[in-house]
Order: structure tokens, then C-alpha cells, then sequence
């Protein structure tokens, strides 16, 4: 045990000092993860967009008309950028997106209405961009019940009721809508979290897989085994054990800094929180060893891994259902440490939930822990004897090196 502490220290020292003096690595490791971080949460710092420009078409020209374009440039979401005479000029601002939408009014609109009538308010929406088309949809929808509620109400005030039983008549049946989780609806407060964790995993996972690649590149390999003291637990720890303080501080900054910094909310448990996060540090650090040893040189490893990211995001079920995907990427879903991870982050943060409610996903979490690490001691062991010769013996390397022969 004493010869495989000292490999390990020595192992250790060893990585630090590969981790300052190869700027590749440094980069990867120091600088992208706080200025990702602190760059791709700025871009969603306030969260939601306002004042979303919209065109309004009046063919009523009437005081409720006008009353109705007030109410709609007053509302937060959207921003009435000008009133155009004729709806085929409207149409054409949506489609050089001068506005992302078109609101009509049709004539006699307070004529009707005024008589109990139903009038139409047509909205042409530029649905490409799906988020603010949702923002003008709610805005217009939330004016027209203004406006309509208040007409119906002075209705049956005029027929002598007073408004406590006017509004009865007018709303006979309430929903009493309720936000839960995210309150504010803010795509910002969804999004950042996710992009965090994202990066935490991206960077951890360069960095450590081009420091095993370099081993190869640089026919480092017998040297490391020897200051291991002949220790593959000294190989490994000593290699991932730098990486894993390093992203374990940064893991505390993005997630008390950083949360703090965009305004994000945290409502669950700081110890089921950390727990959690350390184990799907844990997974990752051994994850990327064994990513490592596939590629011969550090650039080549950085050259394949960097495109994985945006399919990792979109893979975790963070962005799209897992249960919506095909069946053969489900499955290869349930692989990757961040979907469990962000599924427990997001039940945590938003929904304050503790240590039982997140049980499925920690263990899930201590599966794929224990996967990678059975899978990254058998893969070096491998590479140890095709590499140095080192001499270990097993029925499972007798069996790929009879396969390889």
C-alpha cells in the first residue's frame, strides 16, 4: 500500500506539471472553462426577450382600436413598431423580419364588439423563430381578455347588476393558472444551467483525454508506469485526481458564482447537490482516461472530441425528451453521465428536491462510475501490455491477445 501511495504521489506531482507547462492542455483547462461559462450565460443574462417588434394593421380607425394598439405597445413582450395601412405592406415587414408578427384589425371591430358581437383579431406569426412567436401569441391573447372582460362587464353592469355579480356572469368559470418551477417562464433560467454542466463535462473531458493521448504521442508511457511503482491504480488516480480537484473547485464557482452572477434559482438540498455533482465528476474523470487511450495523439483527440459536444447536449434530454428520440438513441442516452446528472440538476435546482427524490439518477450516475472505471483499468492494463510489455495476466487479455494475433 505504501509503494502504491508513493506511485501515486509521484504520478500526481507529475500530471501538475504536465498540466502548466503544455499550453494545449492549459487552455482547455483553465481558461475555457470560465470563459464559456461566463460567455455563453451573458448571452442569456436577460433571460427572456421584450419588446419583440410587432406591425399593426387598423381597418376599424376607432377609439377601441387605438385603445386596443395602446394596450398592446404598454405590454412588456412587445413593442408595436409601427401601424401599417394595409395588410399585404404588414406582411411584407414580417418577411424581411422587421417584425415577427402582423396584427389585424378588421373593420367594425368596436362596432361589434360594443353589441355583443364577436369580432376577429387575425395574428400573422413569423414561427421560424418559435420562442418570441410564443411571447406575442400569450401577449396578444392576454390584452384581448383585458379588453374583452372589460367590455362584458360594463354589459351586464348596464343591465343593472353590480360588478362583483358582473363579473360572475362574464366568468361563470375559472381557471386559476399556476407557474411552478420556473415562475418567470425565462428560457434564460432553463437554458444556463444546462450549458454549465455542458461545459464542466466538454473541457474536463479534452483535457484529460489529449493527457493520455500525450502519453502515446510522447512514448510516455513506461515512464509513467515506473513512477506508478507498477501500480495501474497509480496510473489512473495519479493522472485523474488533478483534473478531478481542479473541476470539483470549478464545479463550487459555476454553481454559487455563476448562479448568483445570472440570477439563476436554487431551491433544493447543498449536500444532495454536491453529492451528486462529485459523483458525475468521478464518472467523467474516468470516462475521459479511457476516451484517452483510443487516439495516439493529444490534437487528433481534440480534433474528434470537440464535435461531440453539441450531439451530447442534445442526447442528455435537456433540450428534447430522451422518451421522444428513437429507440437506439434512447438507449445510448442512458450512457452519458449528463443525463442522469441534469435530469437530478434540474429536479434540484427548480424543484428543491432532495437526496430520495434524486435516487434513480445518483445511482444511475454509480453505475456508469463503476462501468468506467472497470472499463479504463482494463483498457490501460491492455494498452500497458501492447505497449512496455508489462505482463499482466488474465483470461481476458489472454483472450485479446489471441483475438489480436
Amino acid at each position: 500500500m505504501k509503494r502504491k501511495l508513493e506511485g501515486f504521489k509521484a504520478v500526481f506531482q507529475r500530471e501538475r506539471k504536465i498540466m502548466i507547462r503544455d499550453l494545449d492542455i492549459l487552455v482547455i483547462i483553465l481558461l475555457s472553462p470560465l470563459f464559456y461559462g461566463l460567455f455563453y450565460g451573458s448571452a442569456y443574462l436577460h433571460k427572456t426577450e421584450v419588446n419583440v417588434p410587432v406591425v399593426v394593421v387598423d381597418e376599424d380607425h376607432s377609439a377601441l382600436s387605438r385603445q386596443f394598439i395602446r394596450d398592446l405597445d404598454a405590454h412588456q413582450l412587445i413593442a408595436v413598431s409601427r401601424i401599417e395601412p394595409s395588410l399585404s405592406e404588414a406582411k411584407n415587414d414580417l418577411q424581411t423580419f422587421r417584425a415577427q408578427a402582423v396584427i389585424w384589425i378588421p373593420s367594425q371591430f368596436e362596432h361589434h364588439l360594443k353589441r355583443g358581437k364577436q369580432s376577429t383579431v387575425k395574428v400573422y406569426l413569423n414561427t421560424s423563430r418559435f420562442l418570441p412567436a410564443n411571447d406575442i401569441n400569450r401577449a396578444v391573447q392576454e390584452v384581448a381578455a383585458t379588453i374583452d372582460a372589460g367590455l362584458r362587464i360594463r354589459y351586464f353592469e348596464s343591465k343593472g347588476l353590480n360588478f362583483e355579480l358582473a363579473k360572475e356572469q362574464f366568468e361563470p368559470l375559472q381557471v386559476d393558472d399556476r407557474n411552478l418551477f420556473n415562475i418567470r417562464q425565462t428560457y434564460g433560467d432553463f437554458l444556463i444551467p444546462g450549458i454549465l454542466v455542458l461545459i464542466l463535462q466538454q473541457t474536463l473531458l479534452f483535457g484529460l483525454a489529449m493527457s493520455v493521448a500525450r502519453e502515446t504521442e510522447t512514448r510516455g508511457w513506461r515512464t509513467l508506469y515506473r513512477q506508478a511503482n507498477g501500480s495501474v491504480w497509480g496510473v489512473i488516480s495519479g493522472k485523474s485526481v488533478a483534473y478531478l480537484l481542479l473541476y470539483i473547485g470549478y464545479a463550487l464557482f459555476f454553481f454559487t458564482i455563476y448562479f448568483s452572477v445570472f440570477r439563476l434559482p436554487f431551491r433544493g438540498n447543498y449536500g444532495t447537490f454536491i453529492l451528486i455533482t462529485l459523483i458525475f465528476l468521478i464518472t467523467v474523470t474516468y470516462i475521459s482516461v479511457f476516451v484517452g487511450t483510443l487516439f495516439e495523439r493529444k490534437i487528433i483527440a481534440l480534433q474528434f472530441l470537440v464535435f461531440t459536444s453539441y450531439p451530447i447536449f442534445l442526447l442528455s434530454g435537456f433540450s428534447w425528451p430522451v422518451s421522444a428520440m428513437p429507440e437506439a438513441l434512447q438507449w445510448f442516452a442512458q450512457l452519458l453521465p449528463t443525463t442522469p446528472y441534469l435530469q437530478a440538476m434540474t429536479r434540484i435546482t427548480y424543484m428543491g428536491a432532495g437526496l430520495k427524490e434524486v435516487l434513480p439518477e445518483l445511482w444511475h450516475l454509480v453505475g456508469l462510475g463503476v462501468l468506467g472505471l472497470i472499463l479504463t483499468r482494463l483498457r490501460i492494463k491492455h494498452y500497458l501490455n501492447a505497449t512496455i510489455d508489462a505482463g499482466f495476466s488474465s483470461p481476458v487479455f489472454r483472450m485479446i491477445r489471441g483475438s489480436s494475433d
